[in-house]
């Protein structure tokens, strides 16, 4: 997905482009059943075994879709459980800003500052595309000059709890590890330097 609104709109246009060419197939087989030249039995666990190919094949595209619908209806990802472990976060004094803007004045998500450096963490249910991975790449080269340092990117899937894991620069995990994997992160290189330095010019 690009940049902004056309990610949602591309996979809306999957999910509807594989249910119409499902049912295409449906009708091709259901018209053969009825003039004989397929077994009714064997039209049917055709159908089946189809549906259950598209759905192994294509359920991101759907869960995307549905997302994206849930969405327009004001009803976005259930991003409760991503804040409660980052608001604990915050009580050990870390920096946590919810519902970031991004230039364009979209929300990008949650902002987290701690000893480690700074995290750009994007809740997602459980679905995402590579586009998804570029957005956040985008996002947080961005924000490199809005907090004065790198900025890591990481995607959170709500409803998964895969292992923590770096895929094309953006490190992915479920929402149970995400407080954990923050906390061993080790800081940047240099970091204690500009430290002391900035101490000492402030001094």
């Amino acid at each position: 997905m690009s940049y902004g609104g056309a990610s949602p709109r591309r996979a809306t246009f999957d999910a509807v482009a594989l249910a119409l060419a499902f049912l295409a197939v449906d009708a091709l087989i259901i018209t053969a059943v009825a003039r004989g030249w397929v077994d009714r039995v064997q039209g049917v666990i055709t159908v089946l075994a189809l549906a259950a190919v598209v759905l192994l094949l294509y359920r991101d595209d759907v869960a995307e879709a549905i997302t994206t619908g849930n969405e327009k209806l004001g009803l976005g990802v259930d991003d409760q459980p991503v804040r409660r472990v980052l608001d604990a976060l915050a009580e050990d004094g870390w920096k946590v800003e919810h519902d970031f803007l991004s230039g364009r004045g979209r929300r990008i998500g949650t902002v987290v500052q701690g000893p480690s450096g700074a995290y750009l963490v994007e809740v997602r249910n459980r679905a995402y595309r590579l586009e998804h991975l570029g957005r956040a790449r985008h996002h947080a080269a961005w924000l490199h000059g809005e907090v004065g340092g790198w900025v890591t990117p990481v995607v959170c899937l709500a409803q998964r709890d895969d292992d923590p894991h770096r895929r094309d620069g953006v490190w992915i995990m479920g929402v149970e590890h995400l407080a954990v994997w923050l906390r061993s992160r080790t800081p940047p290189k240099g970091a204690g330097a500009r430290a002391e330095s900035a101490a000492g010019s402030e001094g």
